[in-house]
């Protein structure tokens, strides 16, 4: 499925890093994406739309919009 429809896909966390641009919050994400194209994706959210303590390896569910990445959250479990 294109990342072009709005979706939201679940995956793992291959990096996260915060950043601060100008006093606003970012984390630069890389994501690899359960099944189906692409494998993973890359992508900066605002720190409010993401967990500020993500790791390698942590589970999330990534919401695409356009083919951008606009939020991040944990899974349960």
């Amino acid at each position: 499925m294109s990342l072009l429809l709005p979706q939201t896909r679940p995956g793992a966390v291959r990096s996260a890093s915060p950043l601060d641009i100008h006093g606003d919050r970012y984390v630069d994400l890389v994501v690899d994406l359960d099944g189906g194209e692409p494998s993973s994706a890359r992508g900066r959210v605002g720190a409010t739309d993401c967990p500020g303590d993500l790791a390698p390896g942590d589970r999330v569910r990534v919401r695409f919009t356009m083919g951008v990445m606009v939020s991040v959250e944990r899974e349960d479990g």
